[in-house]
C-alpha cells in the first residue's frame, strides 16, 4: 500500500472536522484511496468521500450535488445504488479546498459483486432512470467535461509529442461518434457515465452501484461500453463482464455500444494523464490504452 500523503492527512483532518461540525464525534479510517478518498467514519454507519485527482480539473461542488440528488432519486425507488448519509447532511460539503460528502456505510458480503446480479441491477436502474428529468443533468458530460481534461493534459510532461498527437486523434473519431448517437440509441436518457466492474459493490443487500458523480444524459449504450470496456481492450474480467452483459436485460445496440467504446477510451485516457500525475503506477494503463486508439 502506498504511504498516505500529505493531502491524504488533511482530507482526513477535514472530515474530522466537518463532522464534529455536524454533530457527530468520528475517527476517519481509509476505506479506498484512489480518485476520491474514502473513509469510514468509526464508530457510526458512515462514509465520507473527498474528491481528491478529480479535483485537480473539476471546480465547485455542482458534479457532486448531481450525484447527491440522483442517489436520492433512486434510493427512493428502492434502487440498488449507494444511498446520501441519514445520519447527517449528506452534503457536499467545501472544507480546506476538499469537496467532501456522506454516504450511508455498506455492509460488504465479498470480494467482488455477483456479475448477473449487477447487470441486472443496472438494467432496473436504467428502467427508472428514464423518469429522472433531463434538465438536471448534461448531455454527455463525461464526453464533454473530458474535453477540458484534455487541455489539462496537453500541458502535462506525461505525455510526448506523438502520443498526444494520437490522443487528438482519438478524439476527432469520438466527435463523429458522438454527433451520430443520438440518432442510433436504444434510448437516450441519465445514464451512470462510469458503469465499470469496479463501480458496483458485493453487499448484504446485493449487488450496489456506486460513484453517481459522472452521471449525465446520453445513451444507455454508453453504461454498456464502460462494463466492457477492460474486456474488449485488454481480455481481462472475461466471465465477470460477459455475465454481467448476459444479465442486462433490456434493448441496447451492440455495434453502437462497440463503437462508444473508443469514446470510452479517450475519456479515460485523458483522467488517466490526471491521476498518473499522483498515482504514476497508472502511467503504463494510460499507455496501454492509447495503444488502442487508431494511429
Amino acid at each position: 500500500m502506498r504511504a498516505m500523503s500529505l493531502s491524504n492527512d488533511r482530507a482526513i483532518a477535514a472530515v474530522g472536522t466537518l463532522a464534529r461540525e455536524l454533530g457527530v464525534d468520528a475517527t476517519p479510517a481509509v476505506i479506498a484511496d484512489r480518485s476520491n478518498l474514502v473513509l469510514r467514519l468509526d464508530p457510526h454507519p458512515i462514509v465520507a468521500r473527498v474528491a481528491m485527482a478529480t479535483s485537480r480539473v473539476r471546480v465547485g461542488m455542482t458534479w457532486l450535488q448531481r450525484e447527491i440528488e440522483i442517489a436520492r432519486f433512486l434510493t427512493a425507488l428502492g434502487a440498488g445504488v449507494t444511498r446520501p448519509s441519514s445520519l447527517l447532511a449528506a452534503g457536499p460539503f467545501e472544507r480546506d479546498g476538499l469537496v467532501i460528502s456522506f454516504w450511508e456505510l455498506e455492509t460488504i458480503a465479498g470480494a467482488a459483486a455477483d456479475p448477473r446480479q449487477a447487470g441486472a441491477a443496472l438494467a432496473s436502474i436504467h428502467r427508472q432512470l428514464r423518469t429522472y428529468p433531463s434538465d438536471r443533468l448534461p448531455e454527455w458530460g463525461g464526453f464533454e467535461e473530458a474535453r477540458l481534461v484534455l487541455e489539462h493534459a496537453r500541458r502535462s510532461p506525461l505525455l510526448e509529442r506523438a502520443e498526444l498527437l494520437r490522443l487528438e486523434r482519438g478524439f476527432e473519431h469520438a466527435e463523429a461518434i458522438v454527433a451520430s448517437a443520438r440518432a442510433r440509441a436504444a434510448s437516450f436518457q441519465a445514464v451512470h457515465g462510469d458503469a465499470h466492474i469496479g463501480n458496483v459493490l458485493a453487499t448484504a443487500r446485493g449487488a450496489v452501484w456506486t460513484d453517481w458523480e459522472d452521471a449525465f444524459v446520453g445513451p444507455i449504450e454508453f453504461d454498456l461500453a464502460c462494463l466492457r470496456s477492460k474486456l474488449l481492450l485488454f481480455g481481462e474480467d472475461r466471465d465477470a463482464i460477459e455475465a454481467m452483459t448476459a444479465a442486462y436485460a433490456g434493448p441496447w445496440d451492440p455495434g453502437l455500444t462497440a463503437d462508444l467504446g473508443l469514446v470510452r477510451n479517450v475519456q479515460v485516457i485523458a483522467w488517466l494523464i490526471v491521476f498518473a500525475e499522483r498515482q504514476p503506477e497508472l502511467a503504463p494503463r494510460m499507455r496501454a490504452r492509447l495503444g488502442h486508439l487508431p494511429g
